[in-house]
């Protein structure tokens, strides 16, 4: 789906989405709010373009403090993350 084009539907699933995986990574492990993150993206891929999703799931990331608790390398580690959950496959295996 290009992002020119989403629908208002679109848009507001992913929002939604977004609005339910927030609790969900707040506080805790890191290492498995990470692969909170991977679960709500892949959950979600299909409600946006891809770098739509990814954009607003790193944003949701650093909004929840999850960046700053992964480190000096958090930007990298959530790209890959959310790049691997966009394309359907699991960096944790």
């Amino acid at each position: 789906m290009n992002a020119l084009f989403a629908s208002p539907a679109a848009i507001d699933l992913l929002t939604d989405a977004i609005a339910y995986a927030r609790p969900c990574l707040l506080g805790g492990d890191p290492a498995g709010r990470l692969r909170t993150l991977w679960a709500a993206v892949v959950a979600a891929r299909e409600f946006g373009a891809d770098d739509v999703v990814h954009g607003e799931f790193l944003k949701l990331a650093h909004d929840v403090g999850l960046a700053a608790d992964l480190g000096r390398h958090a930007d990298v580690d959530l790209h890959h993350v959310i790049r691997w959950a966009i394309i359907d496959l699991n960096p944790f295996q």
